[in-house]
């Protein structure tokens, strides 16, 4: 394996009462994963995550500002994205009160998406108009968070799959008691199966037989990181 362990530092949750964020940087790409895959999007990537998974191969602590909700609402319109579609990632989205931005996107007639790692919660959301995709990592999914899932994606290497229902025991490498979290009971949204990055070739190959089989045999949806096969961040 040809990539370096992810050693950035766990940053805990902040939930600024103004919607004051640390942000890592803004930009516009290809939504690579997930039920928006192949669509124009501007990406708010925030600073901090509250895990550590020793396979992210994100940086989300290289830099540091701290905005407010207009500044990036401005940004936004600036990027002028023909979708409409702005994405919340990080790190962890979720460790910030990110409320104030996402009502602030909508009111101007922007769709939001949320990426997070499903630990935690921001009480003000409006998530009856937002897109909520939880990539579990941990051994539970934040019980307040569970029913505003629109969709789970689970990351797959191949050495980490369970045969009951093929999806990965642990995902990134994370420790994951007893196992990754699995979908909410009654949970209706699809559910994706993503193979692991670890930039090499042949074991990325490995992973991605893996994803198939685990797709084909329990019918979950395959995603793969578009935006890595097309060159784009």
């Amino acid at each position: 394996m040809n990539q370096p362990l992810n050693q950035q530092p766990i940053a805990k949750q902040n939930l600024h009462e103004r919607g004051l964020l640390d942000l890592h940087h803004i930009f516009a790409t290809i939504q690579g994963e997930g039920p928006f895959a192949g669509v124009p999007a501007v990406f708010i990537r925030l600073f901090g995550c509250n895990l550590q998974c020793p396979l992210c191969d994100t940086d989300y602590t290289s830099c540091r500002s701290q905005v407010m909700p207009h500044f990036i609402l401005d940004s936004v319109k600036e990027m002028s994205s023909p979708s409409k579609l702005v994405v919340f990632s990080g790190g962890e989205p979720m460790r910030q009160n990110i409320a104030p931005a996402v009502r602030l996107l909508l009111e101007h007639g922007y769709r939001v998406q949320i990426e997070t790692n499903g630990t935690l919660f921001v009480p003000d959301l409006p998530y009856d108009q937002i897109t909520i995709v939880c990539s579990p990592k941990a051994g539970k999914i934040n019980a307040e968070l569970a029913p505003h899932i629109t969709a789970l994606k689970y990351v797959l290497h191949a050495d980490s799959v369970d045969p009951e229902d093929g999806l990965p025991r642990k995902a990134l490498a994370h420790p994951a008691a007893p196992r990754v979290a699995r979908p909410p009971v009654g949970f209706k949204g699809t559910i994706y199966v993503q193979p692991v990055d670890v930039n090499d070739p042949i074991e990325n190959k490995r992973h991605l037989d893996a994803a198939i089989r685990s797709c084909l045999k329990f019918g979950y949806t395959l995603c793969l990181q578009t935006h890595k096969i097309i060159n784009l961040e």
